[in-house]
């Protein structure tokens, strides 16, 4: 009993001295959970911090579709390089597998805090010229992919048929190894949509104030593919000034009186601006000079001019010259078979000039010429409407009708882009006009004297009351009208008297036009004539006798009764109310 008596004593005091003891010692004593749980979390937070201090490779996207290309044609895109770890990254690439290296062997660049970009440009020529597309299918083209990063540039060559690709593009860098692609596909031209447009820039002439004027632009698909398209007037900026559009006023060469009949005349109101010389083609109503020393002189006032060409010439031997002294020499590309302009000079003192354009050989179709240094404005919103503004075409030839209104306008030239979007391709119709003074609108009365085959026209029959008189002459009437002095648009319409031939003949060029004036004694103007058509203007035509050498004039296109007396048809002299 004693011996069970001292173990309660001992338990007792285990359990009442011990819990006060191990109190004590809790904020001391380590949890073994803990220690296992706290080693587990600070490997992992060492991984992560290994992890993030190291450079990562991102790029975006990892894959670009370039879309169709075509022979001649070129299609760029980049890609987006980022380290979105720590530290500096460096990558490199040796371009697409397969590829010829032209050059540099690899490309590279170092990564940091900014973005890298990968610039991906890839141009399709033809090793052949195709003859027909069964073989153009089967025909290579020579591919160059070039690989540009700042400015190291890499440039890969391959020959591929028509088809599509998916080229990979291996990027190696401490930040991981990725691979891009670069996805393409290979058409022949004459399948793709592209848009042409005829004409490619518009001279509306001149338009009296508060008139108005419509034109039509002929719209084809050159492809096989449907032509997707959308016509808009271009839009406004806030930065915009309307009173300077642009500093160059376009002039046309077309002449309408002679289109589709294969030989080119310069129109009446271009006669004292365009002389041509040699063979000189019509194409669509616009000149195309057959080479062999064919050159025109065109006079204009300005600080400099150029020229705009419907076809580059074929071997490109032009030479231009500027008040008589050579400025270029071999100024064509043969490679640029397309609308296009060249400047010819600029920076002339502003004045009047003459430029003389030499072509040696090659066949050189011009559509007209920009004078540099005249004052276009813009006309108000809403000025120029366009109708249809969208469509599709395939093989059909579709008209966009161009309408200007101005209403709003004081007199000046004005101007404005129409923008055509297609899946063809983006083209810009420039459009210009001269408004004119509503004094244009005055015209003075014609009339018309007759004696035998020889016409005198008056505009004061009272002040020729004696030659009328002492000759002879019948009145027959008003003719037609013409325009008060200093009208805008229209010139002196001259007369002259040849006594032997007893005729009378009449011409806006002061010295005759070309025509041998001996015999012929100069009689003064009898009113202005507009050069070319103006609202509510018509044709005067000019007959010519080739036994007698006599001249009528008439607006009546068919010559009123001299047809039967032998004149033939010698043009149009002006335009007249």
């Amino acid at each position: 009993m004693s011996k069970v008596r001292d173990y309660s004593i001992l338990i007792v005091f285990l359990l009442v001295i011990y819990p006060f003891d191990l109190i004590a010692q809790n904020g001391r004593l380590p949890d073994q959970s803990n220690i296992k749980k706290n080693g587990f979390t600070d490997k992992i937070a060492e991984k992560e911090k290994n992890e993030v201090s190291r450079p990562v490779l991102v790029i975006m996207p990892r894959a670009i579709d370039m879309g169709t290309i075509s022979s001649g044609e070129a299609v760029s895109e980049s890609f987006t390089f980022k380290n979105v770890g720590s530290g500096i990254m460096g990558w490199s690439t040796s371009g697409p597998e397969g590829w010829r290296i032209s050059g540099n062997e690899r490309i590279s660049g170092t990564i940091e805090d900014r973005a890298d970009y990968l610039r991906i440009d890839i141009h399709v020529t033809s090793s052949d010229k195709l003859l027909s597309d069964e073989k153009s299918k089967a025909s290579p083209y020579q591919v160059i992919m070039i690989l540009e990063a700042g400015k190291e540039k890499l440039v890969c060559k391959k020959t591929l048929s028509m088809g599509s690709y998916k080229e990979a593009i291996k990027i190696t860098s401490i930040g991981g190894n990725r691979t891009i692609y670069v996805n393409f596909k290979i058409v022949s031209a004459v399948e793709l949509p592209q848009i042409n447009l005829n004409p490619a820039r518009m001279d509306m002439g001149f338009l009296l104030q508060g008139k108005t004027i419509s034109k039509k632009i002929m719209l084809t698909n050159k492809g096989r593919e449907t032509l997707k398209w959308n016509v808009t007037v271009q839009k406004y900026k806030r930065s915009d000034n309307p009173a300077i559009f642009k500093k160059s006023r376009y002039i046309s060469f077309i002449n309408e009186a002679v289109r589709g009949g294969g030989t080119y005349s310069v129109p009446v109101h271009l006669k004292e601006t365009i002389e041509l010389n040699g063979k000189w083609a019509e194409i669509n109503g616009y000149p195309s000079s057959m080479g062999t020393g064919s050159f025109l002189n065109i006079r204009f006032n300005g600080t400099g001019i150029i020229l705009c060409f419907i076809n580059y010439p074929d071997k490109g031997n032009l030479t231009a010259y500027v008040d008589e002294r050579q400025i270029n020499e071999n100024i064509s590309s043969a490679e640029q078979k397309k609308n296009g302009e060249m400047l010819i000079a600029e920076g002339l003192a502003d004045g009047s000039h003459l430029l003389t354009i030499v072509d040696k050989e090659g066949r050189l179709d011009i559509e007209g010429i920009k004078i540099l240094g005249r004052d276009v404005a813009r006309g108000p919103q809403g000025w120029v409407s366009v109708f249809p503004v969208s469509g599709t075409t395939t093989l059909e030839t579709d008209y966009i009708n161009i309408h200007l209104n101005t209403s709003q306008l004081s007199p000046g030239i004005y101007g404005d882009n129409i923008i055509f979007s297609s899946n063809g391709g983006e083209e810009t119709v420039e459009i210009f006009v001269e408004v004119i003074a509503d004094k244009a609108t005055k015209s003075i009365d014609i009339y018309r004297y007759a004696k035998g085959l020889d016409y005198l026209f008056t505009a004061n029959p009272q002040e020729e009351t004696k030659k009328l008189s002492q000759n002879e002459y019948v009145k027959e009437g008003i003719a037609f009208r013409l325009f008060v002095p200093d009208t805008p648009g229209t010139t002196n319409f001259y007369r002259w008297y040849n006594p032997q031939k007893m005729d009378h003949f009449y011409h806006y060029d002061g010295r005759g036009g070309g025509k041998k004036l001996q015999g012929y004694v100069f009689e003064g103007s009898i009113g202005n004539i507009a050069t070319s058509r103006m609202t509510n203007t018509r044709e005067l035509y000019r007959w010519y006798n080739p036994v007698s050498g006599q001249y009528f004039y008439t607006t009546d296109s068919h010559g009123e009764t001299v047809a039967k007396k032998g004149y033939k048809f010698d043009g149009i002299a002006g335009y007249v109310k």
